[in-house]
C-alpha cells in the first residue's frame, strides 16, 4: 500500500487513461461478429495479460483487467483508507454469500459451486462459513442478518429474503464508516435501488434501509404511482428543498416517464455515484479518486461482457450498441 495519496493520485491520472472511450466501445458493439469483438478488444490492448488459449477468451480478458484493476488500487490506496476500498469490493463477497446460503437451502453441494471473483473474503473460507453457520469472519452487521436467516428461514425458504436481508445488512455496514464519501454513496445507493424495486413492484419490506428518501416517503411514492406515473413524479423531489441525489433521480424519472425504460434510471445511478469520486478529484485526503477508478473499471467490465455475450448469442449489433451506450455513454 502507498504511503503518499498525493502521489497515488497523480499516477492514478496516467492509469485511468487506460480506460476504453465511448468510441471504442461503440466500435465493440458495431463489430460484426466474437472474432472481430476479440480482435477489437486486443488491439486496444484490453486483456493484455490473459491467456490467449482459454476457452472462454473474453471471459478471461475481462478477468485480467479487473484483476490488475483490483491490485493496483490496493497498491495505490494508503493503509488509512484500506477499509474504504475493502467496503466497496466487499459487494462482490455479499454475491457469493447470497449464492451459498441459497445453494445451502436447497440442499446443493457448496463445494461445487462456482463464485465471482473481487471481493476481499477467500471463497472457500466463504464455503466452509456458510455450511458450518459460523460467519464470524464477516463484519457484525453481516453476520447477524445470517444469524437471523438460519432462523427465519428453517420453516420458509425464501431465496429473496436472503437477497434482501443481506443487501440490507450490507448498506448499514457502509454507511456505518465515518468516511464522509462512503456515506453519501451508499446513500445514494440506496435511493436509486428503492426507486428501482418500487417500479419493478419489490414490496416495501424488501427494500433497502434509508437513504435521503425515508421510508414513509417512498411508500407515498408507490401509492401516487398507483394513481399515476405524473403524480408520482411530483413527490419525488420538494421543489423548496435542495438535494443532488433527489434532483438526479427526479430527473431519471422523467426519462423513465418518456421510454417506460429503467436502463435511463440504472445509467443515471451508474453515473453519479462514479461521478461522486470526481467531487473529490483535487482532495488530496480523500480516496474517492482511487474509488472511482476502480468503479469505472467494474463498469467497463460489465459493458465488454454484455457486449461479448450479445455476440455470441448472435443479438443485432444496433440492440447490442443501444443497451452497451445506454450503460456506458
Amino acid at each position: 500500500m502507498a504511503e503518499s495519496l498525493i502521489n497515488s493520485i497523480a499516477r492514478l491520472r496516467v492509469i485511468e487513461k487506460r480506460l476504453l472511450t465511448k468510441e471504442a466501445v461503440s466500435r465493440l458493439a458495431a463489430a460484426k461478429d466474437n472474432e472481430e469483438c476479440l480482435k477489437i478488444l486486443s488491439e486496444s490492448g484490453y486483456g493484455a495479460k490473459a491467456d490467449p488459449d482459454d476457452p472462454d477468451r473474453a471471459e478471461a480478458m475481462i478477468r485480467a483487467e479487473l484483476g490488475e484493476a483490483y491490485a493496483v488500487t490496493e497498491e495505490l490506496m494508503p493503509k488509512r483508507f484500506a477499509p474504504v476500498l475493502g467496503v466497496f469490493r466487499m459487494r462482490h463477497d455479499i454475491t457469493n454469500v447470497k449464492l451459498l446460503y441459497k445453494l445451502r437451502l436447497l440442499g446443493a453441494d457448496l463445494d461445487k459451486a462456482e463464485l465471482g471473483f473481487g471481493g476481499i473474503y477467500d471463497g472457500e473460507k466463504l464455503k466452509a462459513a456458510v455450511k458450518k453457520g459460523d460467519y464470524s469472519i464477516l463484519p457484525k452487521p453481516i453476520a447477524a442478518a445470517l444469524e437471523e436467516l438460519d432462523v427465519e428461514t428453517y420453516h420458509v425458504k425464501d431465496p429473496q429474503a436472503v437477497s434482501a436481508k443481506l443487501d440490507g445488512a450490507y448498506l448499514n455496514y457502509a454507511m456505518g464508516f465515518k468516511n464522509p464519501f462512503v456515506h453519501k454513496y451508499f446513500s445514494a445507493l440506496a435511493d436509486f435501488t428503492d426507486l428501482i424495486a418500487i417500479l419493478r413492484g419489490i414490496p416495501d419490506e424488501r427494500l433497502l434501509p434509508a437513504g435521503e428518501y425515508s421510508a414513509a416517503e417512498l411508500k407515498r411514492f408507490r401509492e401516487a404511482l398507483a394513481d399515476s406515473k405524473e403524480k408520482a413524479a411530483g413527490l419525488l423531489k420538494d421543489p423548496l428543498e435542495t438535494s443532488e441525489v433527489k434532483e438526479r433521480i427526479r430527473a431519471a424519472f422523467g426519462e423513465y416517464l418518456k421510454s417506460g425504460a429503467i436502463a435511463p434510471i440504472e445509467k443515471a445511478r451508474d453515473e453519479y455515484l462514479i461521478g461522486l469520486a470526481s467531487e473529490n478529484r483535487s482532495d488530496i485526503d480523500s480516496p474517492a479518486p482511487i474509488v472511482g477508478y476502480l468503479l469505472a473499471r467494474e463498469r467497463e467490465a460489465e459493458v465488454v461482457r454484455l457486449i461479448t455475450t450479445a455476440k455470441r448469442s448472435g443479438i443485432p449489433a444496433s440492440v447490442t450498441e443501444e443497451r452497451s451506450m445506454a450503460l456506458y455513454g
